[in-house]
């Protein structure tokens, strides 16, 4: 099945043995439904509204949106330099409509399958991501191609902010707008998104210059990150240790002001997390258990006039049960899986990779797999 440079290949659900005997492939249903499934996810496809006013409490008048930087190393380019690509989502909550831009696009923002094609053709920069470059260039140029480059996506994406504030999703009325950025992703390129400095409830200056004060009282600045690298603890829920507690929490004494709150959102345990060890077992009773202790998805509020920041992080929580094409809560919020899953098509058709370059990597991707 094809639709421009989108498409899924869905395999025949019958084979045959050695002896030429046909059989039914195990799961075929599944396997049927995810193909799919991940064929209408490609098309950008949505069930309409994204937004439960009873349950949110939130006017579904709110583009929802998210920044995301695709890299790709040298070891991923057959030119063996890094590239980089920002990408911006933003979803219609009342119609379900998807669409995307790039710095490259804007000021035009094109659907999703369309904007995946794109991708595949878009000419990265090969002078981006300017702390993986070495060589015979100081640290003072390197510095200032930085700076330049963080200038140039700070200001796409103030004007990709300030559009989708100008586009009405209601007739005759104009709409707020969430902003989310994930801070491992975005912190090189967004300066103003990491600690210890990260603004409360004070839209930051690299965004409030491309605004006026009406556009920025209808702006939502949330800051995402996921538990890696050890910036996001291991919770363990007061007065309920081991317990498979899920929700929404106030991380309290971490930040020397009540205004800098952070909140940590706890994803209740997958379908498919089965066998898990019970509340009072550890690793020493059962070795062959998994523990069963989701990890957290911190939720910083930077900016949210109109708003109670603990009722803006509790939609953003809630946001996570809103991808349809995942039984269970992800692990960042909607409409993010759009832009993570966009990757798949972050490839240069210019690139030239040797075929046996190609087979090798295939190998090595079936041993990861087998492993």
């Amino acid at each position: 099945m094809q639709a421009g440079y989108v498409n899924q290949h869905i395999h025949g659900v019958t084979a045959h043995n050695k002896k030429g005997e046909e059989y039914k492939i195990r799961n075929f249903p599944h396997r049927v439904q995810k193909a799919v499934s991940d064929l209408l996810r490609q098309l950008g496809i949505l069930p309409a509204p994204i937004i439960d006013l009873e349950k949110d409490g939130i006017d579904p008048n709110l583009w929802l949106t998210c920044f995301q930087v695709l890299r790709r190393t040298r070891k991923t380019t057959a030119s063996n330099t890094p590239a980089t690509v920002a990408l911006m989502v933003r979803v219609n909550p009342l119609t379900g409509i998807v669409q995307v831009t790039t710095p490259s696009l804007f000021p035009t923002w094109v659907s999703y399958p369309v904007g995946l094609g794109y991708l595949i053709k878009e000419k990265w920069d090969s002078d981006s991501d300017v702390d993986e470059i070495t060589g015979d260039s100081g640290e003072e140029q390197q510095s200032s191609d930085k700076k330049r480059e963080q200038q140039f996506l700070n200001k796409f994406v103030g004007d990709c902010l300030r559009d989708c504030l100008k586009t009405p999703i209601e007739k005759d009325k104009l709409p707020r707008l969430l902003f989310l950025a994930e801070a491992q992703n975005a912190r090189k390129m967004l300066a103003w998104l990491p600690n210890p400095k990260l603004p409360a409830n004070n839209l930051p200056d690299e965004l409030k210059r491309y605004m006026t004060e009406s556009e920025q009282n209808r702006l939502w600045v949330v800051r995402l990150r996921i538990a890696g690298e050890g910036e996001v603890p291991v919770c363990i829920i007061k007065d309920s240790p081991g317990s498979r507690t899920s929700g929404l929490f106030c991380w309290d004494g971490v930040c020397d002001s009540p205004e800098n709150a952070l909140y940590l959102s706890m994803r209740k345990g997958l379908t498919t997390e089965q066998g898990l060890l019970r509340v009072l077992q550890s690793r020493l009773d059962n070795g062959s258990k998994q523990p069963g202790n989701p990890k957290p998805l911190e939720i910083a509020v930077v900016h949210s006039p109109g708003i109670e920041a603990s009722q803006l992080a509790c939609f953003v929580h809630n946001l996570r049960d809103r991808w349809p094409y995942f039984a269970d809560e992800v692990s960042l919020s909607f409409p993010f899986p759009f832009a993570t899953l966009a990757k798949e098509y972050a490839v240069s058709a210019k690139d030239r990779v040797e075929l046996e370059e190609s087979e090798e990597s295939e190998e090595s991707e079936d041993l990861e797999d087998s492993d």
